[in-house]
């Protein structure tokens, strides 16, 4: 008995029973194949775990790996808010010669309310409220505060706001306009908008009109911007405006979507250059293309109960995350209870992102261009 116990504990002395006789370069390896929860955890356990997770070049492998494996990265925007991230169409990301565009833990101190060509648009209050808005620079860190709307600023409401950023020809400074509707469920064929321009530096109010009318759902007040133009889902269509000629127009679902659902469940964004909208209702997962602009085209549609967890099916919260900016045929689902998932819609395999559960997901994606070098 003696000799086993201590056959035993020369077992369990043996050098390569212990994870800190790895070399930095293996070590480094396994902490960026962890979650980044898990990451954040062993910092705690010693100097050298600490160091190495520290290291400036870490985050760069982190999601250059996750990306590797999943085509996109997750970032927190905040302690329970996670958003999708993806790079530039071909680029391999180096460590040593680029650094991650967001990092993996990167806290933003505001409620982001919308995303354009590389701005967030973030609100210090509950956006709903017309005011507080800031427009932030991930990569610069820059805050531009908004002025208050002098209407959103003396009466209470609820308001439906939109963001909108591009960069002119020649000139690298980025414009944008922040937009506010003051949210009505009746349908209404003429409303006010108030659109705020960087350029101008100031709100101004002016009314458009709508052909069919529109109404705006009481639990969806974003928006999606593509292609110059802002789409506001709401209950029975799509409101469409651009902010700069004050164009606007509404779009009907698709014909056989439930509206609701998709704003409760599905998803509105870009993909390869085209709208698409989906809709996960009754695990019958569904992706639309607007090809014309009245018409919606079916481009994928599968059962999720014959691919995921019956736990995962079987979450009424279940939702459409995100659509890959370049590749048509993967979309990305979450649940609150169970996580991230990338599926390929094409090969109907599905890849569960791990440590990502018990955190709510943004509505708006991530790409940046140029991405930084890490001398930056």
């Amino acid at each position: 008995m003696h000799m086993a116990d201590n056959a035993s504990s020369a077992k369990h002395s043996s050098p390569l029973s212990n994870i800190n006789n790895l070399p930095d370069d293996v070590l480094g390896e396994i902490f960026i194949r962890l979650p980044l929860r898990w990451t954040a955890k062993c910092k705690c356990v010693c100097k050298r775990w600490l160091g190495l997770i520290s290291s400036p070049t870490f985050p760069t492998q982190f999601v250059s790996r996750q990306h590797a494996l999943f085509k996109a990265y997750l970032a927190f925007l905040s302690p329970h808010q996670l958003m999708l991230g993806f790079f530039p169409q071909d680029l391999v990301l180096n460590a040593q010669t680029h650094k991650a565009p967001l990092s993996p833990d990167m806290l933003i101190k505001g409620n982001v309310c919308g995303y354009s060509n590389g701005l967030f648009l973030c609100c210090s209050n509950r956006y709903t409220t017309g005011r507080g808005y800031f427009v932030y620079d991930p990569l610069t860190k820059e805050c531009t505060h908004i002025t208050p709307s002098p209407e959103a600023d003396q009466e209470e409401g609820l308001y439906a706001v939109g963001f909108l950023s591009h960069t002119e020809e020649g000139n690298p400074n980025r414009c944008f306009w922040v937009v506010i509707v003051k949210s009505f469920i009746r349908r209404t064929y003429e409303f006010e908008v108030e659109v705020f321009s960087k350029e101008a530096g100031t709100w101004r109010e002016m009314y458009v009109t709508c052909a069919n009318g529109f109404a705006f759902a009481p639990h969806w007040m974003l928006s999606c911007a593509y292609g110059g133009n802002l789409y506001f889902m709401g209950r029975t269509s799509i409101f469409v405006l651009d902010p700069i000629f004050l164009f606007s127009c509404t779009v009907d679902y698709p014909e056989d979507a439930d509206a609701m659902n998709i704003m409760s469940f599905g998803y509105l964004g870009c993909c390869g250059g085209t709208l698409r909208i989906a809709d996960i209702g009754h695990n019958d997962l569904r992706v639309w293309e607007l090809i014309h602009p009245q018409t919606w085209h079916l481009v994928h549609r599968t059962n999720l109960a014959e691919h995921l967890p019956p736990e995962f099916c079987a979450n009424y919260y279940k939702r459409v995350a995100g659509f890959h900016p370049y590749d048509g045929d993967t979309v990305y689902l979450h649940s609150y209870a169970d996580g991230v998932f990338a599926a390929n819609m094409r090969t109907n395999k599905f890849q569960p992102i791990p440590g990502y559960d018990k955190s709510d997901i943004s509505p708006f994606q991530l790409e940046l261009s140029p991405i930084p070098s890490a001398d930056n």
